[in-house]
């Protein structure tokens, strides 16, 4: 290991077009939830982070990514 922090964990907004936004990338998948429950508390009622749709995906060790 080369010494950097693994964060194998990456939180996807995805909206109602389909458009894929990653939010950020965790170092366990209980932590990337619990972003998610923040960035929807955060929003309020009615607003765009109500309507969006988030994904917790791991991130392999060659760039890809799977749920």
């Amino acid at each position: 290991m080369n010494g950097s922090t693994l964060q194998p964990w990456q939180v996807v907004r995805e909206d109602e077009n389909g458009s894929r936004y990653r939010i950020g990338h965790c170092a366990t998948r209980a932590e990337a939830q619990r972003l998610i429950q923040r960035l929807r508390l955060g929003g309020g009622p009615g607003s765009a982070a109500d309507a969006a749709n988030y994904l917790v995906e791991r991130v392999e060790a060659g760039g890809g990514a799977h749920r």
